[in-house]
């Protein structure tokens, strides 16, 4: 039978140390000082005394002192990076320092990375901020994590919610012994939780998606890449509030809002949404574009954000242009087919930019993701200009396909099968585009 261990008090060294400092002074008096009457006794003793009480009394004070300077130091705020409204990233330097062919070797790579930064206590609350910083900073990767055919998913979801935990353990203890200034690392983490439920909830096709985002205080970040990723996800909320107004509507389950098929459905029947529905579809859909839109401001012409805000956008543009098309005729750079081209555009230059950066022959799987991004805005404009039985355009607005039977689009280079990528979704849209092709009627010449 194993014996449980004792416990022993735990030892006060400082009033250890007086203890035995006072036990020596004793010793020392005696020896030196005669008594010769009570009176002598009484007088050293008062002594004596005295000035134990001041030596305890200065050691209280010293560790006072060092306590509260040790809790300023430990929630000092001042200079920190998440109040830096000029913050940019470099994803070139990160792409370099994730240059992985395999999506798991890439995954492991920054869990371990982030892993490491949480697991141990953070000396400072500037220490704490930085390695949310850096959470931050990779959070336009993790999609790329959490695709539904990736086989690793649900190790990736699990790695995910086990980190979460941890930081907001560290963040619980932190907040502990600030004094009240760390309010601005409670919303960070408090928005880092809320976009990774945002990213696993899409990827598991659950679409009725949960408020928690709009908990998060926005108005009080000051970073600007992590206010962009703020305005980006909320307008990305917004977004799929309406959307699923439309998918209970017309009983759309999980399918694909941009399938073709699907679109022309949408399309067709839109104008069966009652008045009620509209107006609620109407406020989501303005909330989502002026979210994206302080996302744009946001990201101070980033080239990578302003391709995902962009092409976030165009959609719910497109959306809200279905039902409200006088409003977007007014002024062409709010329609739709604008807002996307230079979506397609700024993703055609960041690949390019990555390109020429990485000139290795086989590309890494972060690259892939965005070739794969770029492929999707093309390929998703294209649907929705069929969809609209409209002539198909490039990205400086001159017609290269014209309907209705866009000959030679299966044979655009964005179609004919040249994706080598790991994303399915391109080549399910590409085989989609080219039977469409197939089907439909050449028209007869007069």
């Amino acid at each position: 039978m194993k014996l449980p261990k004792l416990k022993f008090p735990k030892l006060h060294y400082p009033y250890i140390l007086i203890a035995i400092l006072g036990s020596f002074s004793i010793y020392i008096c005696i020896k030196i000082f005669p008594f010769k009457t009570t009176t002598d006794l009484i007088n050293f003793t008062i002594t004596f005394l005295s000035l134990v009480l001041a030596f305890i009394a200065f050691i209280i004070a010293t560790q006072t002192y060092v306590s509260i300077d040790s809790v300023n130091s430990i929630s000092q705020m001042e200079g920190n990076v998440l109040e830096n409204e000029n913050y940019v990233i470099s994803i070139t330097s990160l792409l370099r320092e994730y240059y992985m062919q395999d999506p798991k070797d890439v995954g492991t790579a920054i869990f371990n990375h982030l892993e490491n930064k949480f697991k141990k206590k953070p000396k400072s609350a500037i220490e704490f901020a930085e390695s949310l910083q850096e959470f931050i900073d990779l959070i336009v990767f993790f999609p790329s994590l959490f695709q539904s055919t990736d086989k690793h998913q649900k190790e990736n979801i699990e790695r995910m919610n086990n980190l979460l935990r941890t930081i907001d353990k560290r963040k619980v203890a932190l907040i502990a012994v600030s004094t009240g200034n760390l309010i601005l690392i409670e919303e960070t983490v408090k928005l880092i939780k809320c976009v990774m439920n945002y990213q696993e909830l899409i990827h598991t096709d659950q679409y009725k998606i949960a408020s928690s985002l709009l908990d998060v205080r926005g108005a009080m970040i000051k970073n600007s890449v992590t206010q962009t990723v703020y305005y980006n996800y909320l307008g990305l909320f917004y977004n799929k509030k309406a959307m699923y107004i439309i998918r209970q509507k017309f009983e759309l389950g999980n399918r694909d809002f941009f399938d073709v098929e699907v679109l022309k459905k949408i399309v067709a029947q839109i104008g069966e949404l009652t008045s009620e529905e509209i107006e609620l579809y109407k406020m989501y859909l303005d909330e989502s574009r002026s979210a994206f839109k302080k996302a744009i401001e946001c990201c101070k012409n980033d080239i990578m954000w302003t391709g995902f805000i962009k092409y976030n956008d165009a959609r719910s543009a497109f959306f809200s242009q279905l039902v409200f098309t006088e409003e977007y005729n007014k002024d062409a750079n709010e329609n739709w087919t604008s807002i996307m081209n230079e979506a397609i555009t700024a993703r055609s230059k960041l690949n390019l930019l990555i390109k020429d950066t990485f000139q290795e022959s086989i590309k890494s799987h972060l690259q892939e993701a965005f070739i794969y991004q770029e492929y999707l805005a093309r390929l998703v404009k294209i649907n929705i200009l069929i969809a609209e039985n409209k002539d198909i355009t490039d990205t400086l607005g001159k017609v290269i396909y014209q309907y209705p039977n866009y000959e030679g689009l299966e044979d655009d280079k964005y179609i004919n099968g040249t994706y080598t990528g790991m994303f399915r979704k391109i080549n399910d849209y590409q085989n989609e585009i080219v039977r469409y092709c197939k089907v439909q009627p050449v028209p007869i010449s007069k």
